[in-house]
């Protein structure tokens, strides 16, 4: 009832409006602790990046949010800092039981700097925050809003300090919670499904409770509540929890911190608890180089892919065609999207005579580009006319298609039944990916792969062997019994005795 209600709702904090407001209040110190005066010592050109990590966890599901979100000091004086801020957060959520899992729908309308977004262009999204040297915020250009009322990613690791050095101080704002319901898809031309806003009130006690050389501990306690009320139960909505950040005075910023939520929605009928960690970790210089390395090739790999794709569409068009399928080829030949799937998909309709090994080459050429957007397509025409001798590219080919057009370069490989290309296709018997269509084709095919299949039967490797067995129960003849014979009787696994019993029982079956 709890996983299920909440798959349903989401909550949005209005952090930044014009009802907004924000107080700092410093109670009274014991005379006998000093000031202490953290700042952000942050300067132009300097680059910081945290490993964040947030845990939610549901009745029916758990989900995890975990990436890095990175700072750039684009400028910076005596008193103030701008920062350009950049990062994503991949949402991988499991279940608890064995019950189906339907995970909560998020629609996403802003940007994938959000944190849902598996997107690895919104890794380089980015959006401007410019604060003082205590981390007081006076303007934010762009959004990074998170689930759960957790606010924006790239203020997690900017907590206020107390300008005068105080041991203990406040934060107080007024805000807005909207409560957002996703029973029916929201679109760009009626904006998100808010069912209510309701006024809410925003605190954060931090106080500090140890220091050792540079690095000070920050206990901090925070509540986050509606100010509407459920009779004899509390705030219909609130967020509240603790937790330490530790401060390194040498660097002047966040180290690293762990803090411990509970979100809570009541209602008259029913209170639904969602508890919450949220951890940041301030990346070394060597992590950080090595970030940097990696999404320079990162960035450097799409720019190759995308090379490729543009190169696909750059084919010469062979003269001794038909006036129709040059045209079809002209459109393949655009950047158009929808005239290169038109093509295609003409291309995988059409009936030719003889294969054309000019044509299957510009379809290989498209499969090869790994363009995601047309791979279905450019599989299906590749079966229409691809010919025994593309069996040496086709191979290739198969090893790194993905699962949108695997089933089709297998079709195309195996209908000119030639031992290489059975051979290609059994051998993707051990890939944990690619075993399940293999396994179909292979079946498809019938006792003319049993050669090959039983190539890759061994005793040693369970999985494969589950895969190889499933194929010879529909295609198996006295040839597998025998070969399962000899395997049984030189083998000590009782696993391979186990799987292959159905199997020689099966076979058995079908051929008497």
């Amino acid at each position: 009832m709890f996983a299920r209600h909440f798959s349903r709702l989401m909550f949005a904090s209005l952090l930044f409006g014009a009802y907004s407001f924000l107080l700092f209040t410093a109670p009274a110190v014991s005379l006998a602790a000093e000031p202490l005066r953290l700042k952000y010592n942050w300067e132009k050109g300097q680059q910081y990046a945290y490993r964040v990590k947030i845990e939610v966890s549901m009745e029916e599901y758990a989900e995890t949010l975990s990436g890095v979100e990175q700072y750039d000091v684009t400028e910076s004086d005596a008193d103030s800092i701008s920062v350009r801020c950049t990062g994503s957060l991949n949402s991988v959520t499991k279940r608890k039981s064995r019950r189906i899992l339907i995970p909560p729908m998020r629609m996403q309308l802003h940007s994938p700097f959000a944190g849902l977004s598996g997107n690895f262009s919104g890794a380089f999204e980015q959006h401007e925050i410019k604060l003082n040297r205590f981390g007081e915020i006076d303007t934010v250009k762009g959004s990074s809003l998170l689930p759960y009322l957790l606010g924006h990613l790239s203020q997690i690791n900017l907590i206020p300090l107390s300008p005068e050095g105080e041991r203990s101080w406040s934060e107080s704002e007024k805000s807005k919670i909207s409560v957002i319901s996703s029973d029916r898809f929201s679109s760009p031309l009626r904006g998100s499904n808010v069912e209510k806003t309701l006024g809410a009130k925003k605190t954060t006690d931090y106080k500090i409770v140890n220091q050792e050389g540079d690095l000070v501990t920050v206990e901090v306690k925070y509540s986050y509540q509606t100010v509407s009320m459920i009779e004899d139960s509390g705030p219909e909505v609130e967020l509240s929890g603790d937790g330490t950040v530790q401060f390194d005075q040498k660097q002047g910023c966040i180290k690293n911190l762990a803090l411990n939520y509970k979100l809570i929605k009541r209602s008259e009928n029913i209170t639904q608890k969602i508890p919450i960690t949220v951890s940041s970790t301030l990346l070394s210089a060597d992590e950080l180089a090595k970030l940097r390395a990696d999404q320079k090739a990162a960035m450097a790999k799409q720019a190759a892919e995308m090379k490729k794709r543009e190169e696909a569409a750059r084919f010469e068009i062979p003269e001794n065609i038909d006036a129709g399928l040059k045209t079809i080829l002209k459109d393949l030949a655009t950047k158009d999207i929808f005239k290169r799937k038109a093509a295609l998909q003409k291309l995988s309709q059409a009936k030719p005579e003889q294969p054309n090994r000019e044509i299957s080459g510009i379809l290989i050429g498209v499969l090869n580009s790994k363009d995601i957007t047309v791979v279905l397509d450019a599989s299906r025409a590749l079966v229409v006319w691809s010919s025994k001798d593309d069996i040496p590219a086709m191979t290739e080919v198969l090893s790194e298609v993905n699962i949108l057009g695997q089933e089709n370069v297998m079709e195309a490989i195996l209908k000119h039944e030639t031992p290489e290309g059975v051979e290609a296709v059994a051998g993707l018997l051990k890939d944990p990916v690619k075993a399940h269509h293999a396994s179909k084709k292979l079946i498809e095919y019938g006792s003319g792969a049993e050669d090959a299949v039983l190539e890759q039967l061994d005793p040693d490797q369970f999985i494969v062997l589950v895969n190889v067995l499933r194929v010879l129960k529909e295609i198996g003849t006295e040839k597998s019994l025998k070969k399962i014979e000899e395997v049984t009787r030189t083998t000590t696994k009782n696993s391979f005795r186990f799987q292959a019993a159905s199997t020689v029982k099966a076979i058995e079956a079908r051929i008497n």
